[in-house]
C-alpha cells in the first residue's frame, strides 16, 4: 500500500504544475464561453467527447441509464480508467500498455459520435447546435447556413 501511495504522490509532484495549468485553462474558458470544448466553441458541433463528463458525473451518482443518453461510450472510458490506474499503480508498469486500448476506446467513440450525429443530432442534449460560436460571429451566414441545412 506504502509503494502505491509513493507512486501517486511521485505522479502529482511530476505532473502537478500541468494538471493545475489544465484546471485553470478548464474555469477560465468555461467562465468566458460558458462551454469547454473547442470545437463547440469554434464551430458550434458537438465532438465525439461531448456528454462524458455529465455521463461520468451521472455514473457517479447512481444514474447509468442517463450517463448512456449523454455518451454511450463512457462505460468503455471507465473500464480503460481502472485498468490504467491498475497498472500504475499497482503493478508499477508506464502507460504505454494502454496504447492500443485507448485506440479501440477511441474508435469506439468516434463510430457512437457518428452514430450520434446521423440518429440524434441536433435534437438533444448534448447532441445540440449551439449558435452562439466562434464562427458565426465571424460570418453570420455560417449561423444561418448551418441552421437551414438542418431544418
Amino acid at each position: 500500500m506504502a509503494l502505491i501511495k509513493n507512486r501517486i504522490k511521485e505522479d502529482i509532484r511530476h505532473n502537478g504544475l500541468p494538471i493545475l495549468v489544465i484546471v485553470f485553462a478548464w474555469f477560465a474558458v468555461t467562465l468566458i464561453f460558458h462551454r469547454f470544448c473547442p470545437m463547440v466553441i469554434v464551430t458550434g458541433f458537438p465532438c465525439p467527447g461531448c456528454g462524458m463528463t455529465r455521463a461520468l458525473i451521472s455514473f457517479i451518482t447512481l444514474h447509468p441509464i442517463r450517463a448512456m443518453q449523454y455518451n454511450p461510450s463512457y462505460p468503455f472510458w471507465i473500464v480503460v480508467l481502472i485498468i490504467g490506474a491498475y497498472q500504475r499503480y499497482v503493478q508499477g508498469k508506464s502507460f504505454n500498455a494502454l496504447k492500443y486500448p485507448l485506440l479501440i476506446v477511441a474508435t469506439i467513440t468516434i463510430g457512437v459520435y457518428i452514430w450520434r450525429l446521423t440518429h440524434v443530432f441536433p435534437s438533444t442534449e448534448p447532441m445540440v447546435y449551439t449558435h452562439q460560436n466562434f464562427l458565426a460571429f465571424i460570418s453570420p451566414k455560417y449561423d444561418s447556413a448551418v441552421t437551414s441545412f438542418f431544418q
